[in-house]
């Protein structure tokens, strides 16, 4: 009975102060409007599709809300690793804190409550809840961390491809700005994530941004630093007046070189990195099946001399 009325308390007063939030900040009839309209769009007032947008809706803002009382809401850093990662807009952050605030906090109560109201020892069951916790937001931080590094190998190693297009698509008579468009037309066709940024660098063009404030961005918000060294390049050699076809050149064969030099580094370390699975996998064995037989002879022939 105790463990029921715990959990009907907490769940009351969690939705409480959720739906509450939910129904204070959602976005007006007006505002809506309006934003269909800045966009282009045309309003949908169907009910099924209405209802069938609801649910995530309503899902995101609950864990978003959430992520705004969390810990570490204004860290810097965790921002950034989430605009590495590709997430972005205003309630990235939160929902990104939200999630690991359920995915430490919640197994970890699930595993206290009932533990004591069980009668368990309070010592077993804090350390079981700490494990809980420290598993679930240690996990979600390595999960960021993954996907983080991930995309930004990819964009590394597409950039010296990307940059090719550009010298030739600048060669061939574009200016920066439909140069830096068909790139990311092409690479954005091939689920590539330089070429969605790229694509989001001619939209910051189209609306109305200056280009190298968008150029900027774009090294800034990957966490890239060839990108970023690509871009303040290309924002200092435009205000210079200087070839933007033979710059673009010249950088697209140093990226070359260090994306060689990288491989290269990373053959090097490959014995090193294959000693320990060898070590642990495959010379257990080997010397098991070496060694075997000629032990169980000597076992055998040492058995029969003592019975003599």
């Amino acid at each position: 009975m105790t463990l029921i009325i715990t959990f009907s308390v907490f769940a009351l007063v969690n939705a409480l102060v959720l739906l509450t939030f939910y129904f204070t900040t959602s976005e007006s009839p007006i505002a809506a409007r309006l934003r269909a309209l800045t966009l282009g769009q045309e309003i949908v007032v169907d009910e099924e599709v209405k209802n069938r947008r609801l649910a995530p809706t309503f899902i995101t803002a609950v864990v978003s809300s959430i992520g705004r009382f969390a810990f570490s809401r204004n860290d810097r850093s965790t921002a950034r690793k989430l605009s590495a990662a590709g997430y972005r807009g205003p309630s990235a952050l939160p929902f990104f804190l939200g999630m690991r605030t359920l995915l430490s906090f919640g197994p970890a109560l699930a595993i206290l409550v009932p533990s004591l109201s069980g009668g368990d020892p309070i010592t077993d069951s804090m350390y079981s809840a700490g494990g809980a916790f420290l598993l679930g937001h240690f996990g979600t931080n390595f999960w960021l961390a993954r996907r983080s590094a991930k995309r930004i190998i990819e964009i590394t190693h597409a950039l010296p491809d990307a940059l090719d297009l550009m010298v030739i698509c600048l060669e061939a008579g574009l200016g920066l700005n439909a140069a830096i468009a068909k790139v990311g037309e092409e690479r954005g066709s091939m689920d590539d994530p330089l070429g969605r940024e790229f694509e989001q660098v001619t939209n910051d063009l189209r609306a109305g941004r200056p280009r190298d404030e968008s150029l900027q961005g774009l090294g800034e918000r990957n966490g890239v630093d060839d990108l970023k060294s690509l871009m303040s390049m290309i924002v200092q050699s435009n205000r210079l007046g200087a070839s933007m076809g033979l710059t673009l050149r010249a950088h697209s064969e140093l990226l070359r070189t260090k994306r060689k030099q990288r491989a290269e580094e990373m053959a090097r370390k490959l014995p090193v990195k294959i000693l320990v699975p060898l070590a642990l996998f495959l010379l257990p064995p080997l010397f098991i099946i070496i060694i075997g037989p000629a032990y169980m002879r000597f076992s055998e022939l040492v058995q029969f001399l003592g019975n003599r």
